[in-house]
């Protein structure tokens, strides 16, 4: 009896464990829970000054910036949950006079975008936050 019982004990627990690995696969994050994402990136002259415009999927928690040179660089990091993965790098190319492309990654809820730019410095630049969206303005080029 004894044996039979430890029999049947095994056998539930092979069975839950066997359960527990085909579960169904969990739904992505969605509203206050999803992670921060680049839906569009535009170029454009707003009220006479070149500017990149960047539309997020959500609002950010927190948004930073900086800047580097040899090559001139700006960088902008947006903060918001997790989500369910990380992103790698990726290189969206653009054919712009300054700016040589755009490079977007995220990593533990922070979404990186760094613009790169055809000079040694990056031009003077401001960073405006309007909800969803981010406007880098950018300025004369430093020499």
């Amino acid at each position: 009896m004894l044996r039979f019982a430890s029999l049947f004990v095994g056998a539930a627990l092979v069975l839950a464990g066997c359960s527990l690995n085909l579960g169904r696969p969990t739904a992505s994050p969605t509203g206050d829970q999803a992670p921060v994402n680049l839906r569009s990136l535009q170029i454009q002259t707003v009220d006479g000054h070149r500017a990149v415009l960047l539309r997020l999927s959500r609002l950010p928690t927190l948004v930073r910036h900086s800047y580097a040179s040899k090559p001139g660089r700006i960088s902008i990091e947006a903060w918001g949950p997790a989500g369910d993965a990380d992103l790698p790098e990726r290189s969206l190319d653009q054919s712009d006079a300054q700016i040589s492309g755009v490079r977007v990654s995220r990593s533990q809820g922070g979404l990186r975008i760094i613009l790169d730019f055809r000079s040694d410095e990056p031009p003077q630049y401001t960073v405006h936050e309007m909800a969803d969206w981010i406007m880098v303005r950018l300025g004369t080029p430093n020499t």
